[in-house]
């Protein structure tokens, strides 16, 4: 691979931009390192030996953690290697490799080894029949009218228009996609548009057109990566907001209870409409709007977008949250509920951790930094402070 390909795609990566087909490019690449590359041996012997750059790279990741709240959690050590996450120091590029974490788990958690959560999802048809996704067999799943559906051998969905006729709303046919807590799905809809689901979400989406505008309601959260089509906007409605697109890259998260709705742009651009206000604002890339249903404005800030989709890239990426928080996302994804047995701290929590890994190492490392203790009973965990 060229040096121009290998910088287009850091910055597509560093930018949470990158298409599933670069990513694969770049993890390939990642892996021939192993084999000997002179760049890479030349800018570790540059700075000072494999050794002296991983204990320069920790040093650098512990005054990090210092600067910021009490407890700042990470359960990766930091390696030089193949199979590299790039980090960008000034305008230097250095690859290092971050392996999960070896801490041992208490025996109380040990005893209970629930697992991560995985691809599965329930498909509801025009006519009310339900599809069970990840008890079905690869292939074709469905075929009528010209709509046919496959199951791909990665687990996702994939929806062919054999012909598309443009209807009137009374004969409009719809489809819903539920995700369950501790699953996730991705779809790819009638119009090319691709849709990551997020655990705990449900999409309803047409599968015929009305010429006019392609409309689907979430409950939940996903990314989508829309189609473009200037002729017929994309819009998503969530609660009491509505996303309206040509074409672009966006995470939208609405679950019911949620103090509001957030929609992040990664690329392109959208209208962020509150539908029992009429109010709308522009979101730019970088941009998330957050719409509370209580309030009158839309907010508007500047924002790490690598957060936002951190669920979709494989990481819990928690950013200085109390454990309320974070015990939600982690209830949502490895299906578990959660019980807070007496007065929490005000601590504040961060760090980065991989959704594959087992929910007793999430637990351990937690338990380990500070602040809060776990029992786990079947699938409850009962949370409480270690003070």
């Amino acid at each position: 691979m060229d040096s121009e390909r290998l910088q287009y795609l850091f910055e597509r990566y560093q930018a949470s931009s990158c298409t599933e087909e670069e990513l694969e490019e770049l993890n390939d690449w990642y892996e021939k390192l192993g084999a000997g590359n002179g760049q890479i041996e030349h800018w570790i012997n540059q700075a000072g030996g494999e050794e002296q750059l991983t204990e320069e790279l920790y040093r650098n990741f512990n005054k990090r953690k210092n600067i910021q709240k009490r407890h700042q959690l990470s359960s990766w050590s930091w390696k030089v290697s193949a199979a590299a996450i790039l980090i960008l120091l000034g305008t230097g590029l250095l690859f290092y490799k971050f392996f999960p974490g070896r801490s041992e788990i208490p025996a109380e958690l040990a005893q209970v080894p629930i697992p991560p959560g995985k691809n599965k999802a329930m498909l509801t048809l025009a006519d009310g029949t339900k599809i069970i996704l990840d008890e079905s067999n690869n292939g074709a799943i469905f075929h009528k009218n010209g709509v046919l559906i496959t199951k791909t051998d990665s687990g996702s969905l994939v929806y062919h228009n054999e012909k598309n006729p443009v209807v009137t709303s009374d004969k409009m046919a719809y489809h819903t996609l539920y995700v369950p807590r501790g699953g996730q799905y991705k779809v790819k809809l009638p119009d090319g548009t691709n849709v990551w689901m997020n655990s705990e979400s449900t999409l309803y989406f047409p599968i015929t057109s009305n010429g006019k505008d392609r409309q689907v309601r979430l409950t939940g959260e996903a990314y989508f990566e829309v189609a473009h089509n200037k002729r017929q906007p994309f819009k998503v409605q969530t609660g009491d907001q509505l996303v309206s697109v040509l074409g672009t890259h966006f995470n939208v998260k609405g679950y019911p209870g949620d103090a509001d709705i957030a929609t992040t742009l990664l690329q392109g651009s959208v209208r962020i409409s509150k539908l029992s206000t009429g109010q709308a604002k522009m979101l730019l890339p970088g941009q998330q709007s957050n719409l509370k249903e209580s309030g009158k404005d839309i907010e508007i800030a500047y924002v790490k977008t690598d957060q936002a989709i951190a669920w979709k890239n494989g990481y819990f990426l928690f950013d200085n949250q109390d454990i309320k928080s974070v015990m939600k996302t982690i209830s949502r994804w490895y299906n578990v509920d959660i019980t807070y047995n007496n007065r929490l701290g005000n601590d504040r929590f961060g760090g980065t951790f991989s959704r594959n890994a087992n929910l007793s190492e999430l637990l351990a490392n937690l338990q380990e930094l500070g602040g809060v203790r776990f029992q786990v009973t079947n699938r409850n965990i009962i949370v409480s402070s270690s003070q």
